[in-house]
């Protein structure tokens, strides 16, 4: 849905003060990608909810503006620091709690019925103690397997197969960005070791991370599968995804991890040839993922009138309709709201999509700058590693080194 508001832009900036049954909404788009991506699979179903809501809200206009991951949070402060902010955002949900953080978007209590329809795995980290949401899930994409049908009948099922088929051929994509590659963990049980780390940027200063020996060992295994994976002929890392599913639709790749916000291109490119699946772990048992979501935060300079829309629009856009609609009219998407039916049994791509769900995780993104910092950090030590200017030991080091220097903790008995 993010992407395809793309085509409401410029209708914002006006004082939301002047118009009391007007909504602005600003979001956020993370790549020119995978913004022109999200516009051909979504834009009728978008727009015909911007129209229905307004039908049945008689007088109320919505305006929407984007902006780029690199903007949204500084055009976002510009204009609330002159009370000319959103009444609503659609973002990533480290763009919603960096927001919330600087205090540009406010926590909003749904009284009644409210949210009760939104699976709970999806609203835990965004619920505070007083029963308010920080910010409000609207969609899911989950992390999958896309691949060649014709060049790969039968999907791997665990890493070391993915391996061995590379070895026979099989000409495989993976990501270099540590959160895309972190379902390859599964394999090594470092899926656990992998979140600490990432997360273990939530610690001060004073208190920076250090490993245990049994992460260092876990982690370690993982730096090692990749190493060996990028040994192998046929298997190809690529610092961007696009460059991945642009690759696997011309024919020069047959098997890639990919977001599910690709599956509308790739479907169109590659027709029936396309397969998907879950991603593979260890033993047969599928990966570990990381669950990707579009959510809504509510701005701070809202009226009465415009609050109480802007919550009622957000209730809409999530209720079984309407998140049935955006299911079907972009295939990467994936409802919130657990009443909604996914056709796992007449679809083998929401079936593989479903399954990764319920497979996935999210991180804790409560200090959202040092967890972006720790990402960018094993980045950059992977991209070495890739080059051969660092051994897997070498980047545990790195990681040490960037921990405050602290060895690895010894294991309690």
């Amino acid at each position: 849905m993010g992407g395809a508001l793309t085509l409401f832009l410029g209708l914002g900036g006006c004082s939301s003060g002047f118009l009391p049954d007007t909504l602005f909404i600003y979001v956020e788009n993370e790549s020119s990608q995978s913004r022109q991506a999200e516009i051909g699979d979504s834009r009728r179903v978008v727009q015909q909810l911007l129209e229905d809501f307004e039908q049945a809200n008689p007088g109320v206009r919505i305006r929407v503006r984007h902006f780029s991951s690199g903007a949204i949070v500084p055009a976002t402060a510009y204009r609330t620091s002159r009370a000319l902010g959103p009444d609503l955002l659609v973002t990533r949900v480290v763009t919603a709690l960096r927001l919330n953080q600087q205090h540009l978007s406010t926590p909003v209590r749904f009284r009644g019925k409210g949210l009760e329809e939104i699976h709970p795995r999806f609203l835990a980290e965004f619920r505070l103690a007083d029963n308010r949401f920080l910010a409000v899930p609207l969609l899911a994409e989950p992390q999958l397997a896309c691949f060649n049908r014709r060049r790969v009948p039968d999907p791997p099922t665990s890493l070391d197969q993915l391996i061995a088929l590379s070895a026979k051929g099989m000409r495989v994509g993976l990501p270099l960005a540590a959160t895309d590659l972190y379902w390859t963990a599964s394999g090594s049980d470092a899926e656990d070791s992998l979140q600490a780390l990432l997360e273990s940027a939530d610690d001060s200063a004073a208190a920076a991370p250090s490993f245990k020996a049994t992460d260092q060992r876990r982690l370690l295994g993982w730096l090692n599968w990749l190493d060996n994976a990028n040994q192998q002929q046929n298997v190809e890392f690529a610092e961007e995804s696009i460059d991945l599913v642009e690759r696997l639709g011309r024919g020069e790749r047959d098997w890639i991890s990919c977001n599910s916000l690709w599956l509308g291109r790739l479907g169109r490119q590659m027709k029936g040839s396309l397969g998907v699946s879950e991603l593979p772990g260890a033993d047969g048992q599928p990966a570990t993922t990381l669950t990707r979501l579009k959510v809504w935060s509510f701005g701070t300079h809202s009226s009465p009138r415009q609050r109480q829309l802007a919550q009622a629009f957000v209730l809409f856009t999530l209720n079984p309709v309407n998140q049935r609609r955006m299911m079907l009219a972009g295939p990467g998407n994936v409802p919130v709201n657990k009443e909604v039916l996914i056709p796992t049994k007449s679809s083998q791509r929401y079936a593989a999509m479903a399954a990764s769900l319920d497979h996935s995780r999210m991180l804790s993104f409560r200090h959202p700058e040092r967890v972006e910092q720790r990402v960018g950090q094993l980045h950059d030590l992977l991209r070495q590693l890739m080059a051969g200017s660092l051994d897997p030991n070498g980047v545990i080091q790195g990681l040490t080194d960037q921990a405050g220097g602290a060895p690895p903790d010894q294991d309690t008995p």
